[in-house]
């Protein structure tokens, strides 16, 4: 499970190939001595994904254009044997690892003028098909070795009576309304991706579809926005069912993967903030950080939830909130960010620092604190790479050896920003010797590849 795996983290729950990790080559060369300086970084190549009418160089054309101006976003990253694969306007496209030329690319086929298909939000694989959800309100099904269109299926349109009338009765077409998306998980037969909108009523749509011939399982409506953790990281599949951080931010819901119905629910003290990290294989049992900052770790007994909480180790008197960053697993190490900014500050306020933080270390099975200090700009969910972690902060990349599971001092190994404050929920991909992420600046969204500097 878990194509976009590294380490401990699982930010699909697919029965796939795990690929990079921490049995990858460490970019930073200290793979076997957690003391050594890490070598510095560079960017190895970078393509334009996509650009919003703004582009810092008038000569780089963008690889596919967005359909919609509502979503600006590209999918998350996957790693495919020897593939890089984005989704991106309509077409998901596969990178070769050293040069960053276009080697695939899976794109859609569109032939329904009232239900346009939109553009790719979301991706996942098994070992032979590519899936993808777009912001039209499908799921559709690519075969990797060919790159045809194997079947596309309307689960959630945006012209449909009853969802088109979420905004106040008046109705909204896909240009002016398309869908978010969530992750797609997947067990060995069926696909769950769910939709929201941030132009529509605050509701969502949960769908379920058979993973070889795209049938329509089960769909079921929810209060409230499924993305408004950034959309990455839920839900996912277990042996027990579908977890799901309820979009009513109520708490975590356990569904079943055959009806859609809640088979048992887990109360939080506050939203779940960030999507769930799952043990190493994409299983239970899982973590994370509730919009308070309390930590859970959550497992099941056949179709119960059973968990233990961490309800005053990340919060503090005033009222705040955690980082983008979900939870790492390291050596038997949960790793946290603890509460770092005023939740009423205002973006650009002097009171609003995300770059100040606390990390925090937890025993995995007692939750028992074990250390805490100083760790600025961990913003982004780090990945467990060889003998450290790596991270994404607004100055650039961060890495930091690990001791026994315990981080040091973060050392920045790469400085060029490459991206902006829209774009942290998209963590580092570690695969083969290089790190992957999509930035940019505003207007922009880039793939980037990162490598050891030549000089290094």
């Amino acid at each position: 499970m878990g194509l976009a795996a590294t380490g401990g983290i699982a930010l699909q729950g697919c029965s796939a190939p795990v690929t990079g990790g921490s049995g990858s080559v460490d970019p930073s060369g200290t793979e076997g001595d957690s003391n050594a300086d890490p070598v510095r970084l560079q960017v190895a190549w970078d393509t334009l994904l996509l650009y919003q009418g703004i582009t810092t160089d008038d000569t780089e054309q963008p690889l596919s254009v967005l359909r919609s101006n509502f979503v600006f976003s590209a999918s998350n990253i996957l790693a495919i044997g020897d593939r890089i694969y984005a989704g991106v306007g309509d077409t998901v496209f596969g990178f070769i690892p050293d040069t960053g030329e276009v080697a695939h690319q899976f794109s859609v086929v569109d032939s329904d003028e009232e239900d346009p298909v939109g553009d790719i939000m979301s991706i996942a694989a098994s070992q032979d098909v590519m899936y993808a959800a777009t912001s039209g309100g499908y799921v559709i099904a690519f075969d990797v070795a060919s790159g045809a269109q194997q079947w596309a299926t309307l689960c959630c349109s945006t012209r449909s009576p009853g969802v088109t009338s979420w905004g106040g009765g008046e109705t909204l077409y896909f240009s002016d309304a398309p869908w978010r998306c969530t992750s797609l998980a997947m067990d060995s037969a069926a696909i769950v991706v769910g939709y929201s909108s941030y132009q529509l009523q605050n509701m969502s749509l949960l769908a379920c579809v058979e993973a070889s011939t795209g049938a329509v399982r089960w769909t079921r409506q929810l209060e409230g926005r499924l993305d408004t953790a950034g959309g990455i990281g839920y839900p996912v599949a277990v042996d027990a069912g579908l977890l799901l951080p309820m979009p009513d931010g109520s708490g975590l819901g356990l569904l079943s993967m055959q009806t859609g119905e809640t088979l048992d629910f887990l109360e939080t003290d506050s939203p779940v903030y960030m999507g769930l990290t799952m043990s190493d294989g994409g299983g239970l049992p899982c973590f994370f950080q509730s919009k308070l900052g309390t930590l859970y770790r959550v497992d099941a007994e056949g179709s119960v939830l059973v968990t233990t909480s961490a309800q005053d180790a990340c919060t503090d008197s005033a009222k705040r909130v955690p980082s983008g960053a979900r939870p790492l697993l390291a050596d038997g190490h949960v790793i946290v960010n603890a509460a770092t900014q005023d939740e009423d500050a205002k973006r650009f306020d002097g009171d609003y620092n995300p770059s100040a933080g606390e990390c925090v270390v937890f025993d995995a099975e007692t939750l028992e604190v074990l250390e805490r200090h100083d760790a600025p700009e961990i913003e982004s969910t780090p990945i467990h790479v060889g003998e450290g972690m790596y991270y994404l902060g607004r100055a650039g990349i961060y890495y930091a050896a690990l001791e026994g599971g315990v981080p040091g001092e973060p050392e920045l190994v790469i400085d060029a920003e490459g991206r902006d404050r829209d774009v942290w929920e998209q963590q580092l991909l570690a695969t083969d010797g290089m790190l992957y992420f999509v930035g940019g600046p505003y207007g922009e969204r880039w793939l980037y590849a990162i490598g050891p500097r030549d000089d290094a």
